[in-house]
């Protein structure tokens, strides 16, 4: 598929945005002390290399990569400028908290606050652009609860697989984690579902211009098969989670596994997503 370059893009830069979000929001939850810390360096300079390949995913995308530059010129006017630029703060705030964690051997905390909120106006830029789109299956809702969706499930989902393979000395604290990790992924997964019946009525009724080359509908149905299994693997993977919530010692295969669903349903949708031509 030609698409899959902005399909490795979005997901590396949403699930950059995520997990740096999810660095900010848990990092009181659990005690910091020496190597048991959940805010480690290899953890933000993981994310910074992830946003870094989601950027050179979306070069591969363009015809010459060189002329990425010629659509800062349109900030004003154009959703596609302000994602580059919003792009490009957020990976230099990132870098610079890397630069400083290096340095200083402490977490500047503001400055990566201030990557997620910059990384947060990147994802709303981000699915603007395709909203404004003359794709018909991209001119919904759904396109931002999906793209504001996947920070959410991605970051959480990583910061799971964190927990389950790096857990620090207090078990009682990664459970609690653990828990409120798992019921914001389950709460977005029941937010995109509750979507979906408006979606498939919009879609019902939408008119499409005879100009435009791609039968986008007919794409949507013909990728049925694969939106099916992507659901499958993103409610499967939440169920899992729940599951998991019941255990009360040590990570559990579950935690991995409903982690890793919660994944591999992110990268099918966003397949099927991309699918628009038949």
């Amino acid at each position: 598929m030609h698409e899959f370059p902005l399909v490795l893009f979005t997901l590396l830069m949403q699930g950059a945005v995520g997990f740096t979000l999810m660095l900010c929001l848990t990092a009181g939850q659990l005690p910091r002390t020496g190597n048991a810390t959940l805010v480690t360096f290899p953890a933000v300079l993981g994310t910074a290399l992830a946003g870094g390949l989601g950027l050179l995913a979306s070069t591969l995308h363009l015809g010459y990569p060189l002329n990425a530059f010629n659509a800062l010129r349109h900030l004003s006017s154009s959703w596609l400028s302000r994602e580059i630029a919003l792009a490009g703060v957020f990976m230099a705030l990132l870098g610079l908290g890397v630069l400083l964690t290096m340095t200083k051997r402490r977490m500047p905390w503001p400055l990566l606050w201030l990557a997620a909120l910059a990384g947060m106006a990147d994802i709303v830029a981000m699915a603007s652009i395709y909203c404004h789109a003359s794709v018909a299956t991209w001119q919904h809702v759904n396109t931002w609860a999906m793209f504001l969706g996947s920070v959410v499930l991605i970051g959480a989902a990583v910061m799971q697989l964190r927990l389950a393979l790096r857990p620090t000395g207090n078990t009682q604290a990664n459970l609690r984690l653990e828990r409120r990790l798992t019921l914001l992924a389950l709460a977005m997964v029941l937010i995109r579902l509750l979507i979906q019946p408006a979606y498939y009525h919009f879609l019902a009724h939408v008119a499409v211009p005879v100009t435009f080359p791609l039968p986008s509908l007919a794409a949507f149905d013909a990728s049925a098969g694969l939106r099916l299994m992507g659901w499958c693997c993103s409610v499967g993977g939440a169920m899992v989670l729940v599951l998991n919530m019941t255990r009360t010692q040590g990570p559990r295969a579950s935690q991995v596994g409903g982690s890793l669903l919660i994944l591999a349903g992110e990268l099918l949708l966003r397949l099927a997503f991309f699918s628009i031509a038949a």
